[in-house]
């Protein structure tokens, strides 16, 4: 199935009023959709954004464009382009963080679209795909916000699985800069992470804290658009590496994908599988998010660490029916460095 838009609209910007219209629009489109009250106040927040920055920042006169999406997985979304006259955004990583301007503002406009949208771009109105084409020659400039419609909100665990987690931080200092998180996005989903924010101390705790609020918030994200967004979060901060884990249990899956030197591997019938993560930093610079896939059935085990893990274990030695948390708490104990923070994650599959 191809990317398919209904219920397109396209709206011109010229003036204040200009801007209240399109949020009514968005928020019109977003309430028949099925979007909740509040991520409704979040879409209108963010067209207002958008189209105050047309005013103020993007030569006085845009364009906007608002439709429903379908992607190739059948998963709808509001999306909306936002073109202008302007002379566009020369880094655009560097705009959509907190206190950047280059006008007399605050500098949090763009800052606030990107925490609002699932996916946040910077986009070529000449894409011959995009609903764009026809006035491409109007505005050269464009920005495109994608957010999901959420699905049924699963208050519950994966039953299939067993998780176990153990972290701690440098002795003697009092903040963790790592951390783990765990999310169930469905009955038969589950969301796992480790997260290591560069260094330690409170820095390092800010940043692997913050990402891991919003591994939470989007949860339900696929793991490449999910890395593309935490890459975007952790900008202002001292930025972090992270192992993502999205396991089906309805499909025996295991996807991963990995920035930095968060080690894992995945035990199965047929032996162990290291888990390939690539170099780069969430929020300061990251090669596009790789997704790998492998069989996980009954009795196999996923185990991720951070790197104040010592080499100096063997997974053979390890007996791995154990419950998880005791893997992950005898792991700690015994192969922690004493120079940084450390964190196990174990989740064995009960199928």
């Amino acid at each position: 199935m191809k990317v398919k838009r209904e219920q397109v609209q396209i709206l011109s910007i010229d003036s204040d009023s200009d801007v209240g219209v399109c949020r009514r629009k968005a928020v019109a489109l977003a309430g028949k959709m099925g979007f909740d009250e509040v991520k409704t106040g979040e879409i209108a927040i963010l067209m207002s954004e958008l189209g105050t920055n047309v005013l103020k920042h993007g030569g006085g006169r845009g364009r906007i464009c608002i439709s429903e999406l379908t992607d190739e997985n059948n998963r709808r979304a509001i999306e909306i382009f936002c073109c202008d006259t302007g002379k566009g955004i020369p880094d655009f990583d560097q705009a959509i963080s907190d206190g950047f301007t280059d006008k007399s503002s605050l500098g949090i406009g763009l800052g606030s679209i990107r925490r609002f949208s699932d996916i946040f771009e910077s986009v070529s109105t000449r894409d011959s795909n995009s609903p764009l084409a026809e006035f491409s020659s109007l505005f050269n400039h464009c920005l495109r916000c994608v957010k999901w419609v959420p699905e049924l909100n699963w208050r519950s665990s994966n039953r299939k699985l067993i998780v176990g987690a153990a972290s701690v931080c440098k002795p003697g200092e009092t903040l963790n800069g790592d951390s783990y998180v765990i999310a169930h996005p469905g009955p038969d989903r589950t969301l796992a992470a480790v997260i290591d924010g560069l260094g330690h101390g409170k820095e390092a705790h800010l940043a692997s804290t913050l990402l891991k609020e919003q591994v939470l918030l989007k949860s339900e994200l696929p793991l490449s658009d999910l890395m593309n967004y935490l890459h975007q979060s952790a900008r202002g901060t001292r930025g972090a590496v992270i192992g993502l884990t999205f396991i089906d249990t309805h499909r025996s899956i295991l996807q991963f994908a990995g920035i930095g030197n968060i080690e894992g591997f995945v035990l199965t019938k047929e032996g162990k599988k290291s888990l390939i993560s690539f170099g780069g930093i969430l929020g300061h610079h990251i090669r596009s998010p790789r997704m790998f896939e492998y069989p996980f059935s009954k009795g196999d085990v996923v185990c991720l660490y951070s790197d104040g893990l010592t080499t100096r274990w063997n997974p053979d030695d390890i007996d791995w029916t154990e419950h998880p948390q005791q893997i992950a708490e005898k792991l700690l104990t015994h192969y922690s460095r004493l120079n940084d923070d450390t964190t196990v994650l174990v989740i064995s599959n009960l199928g």
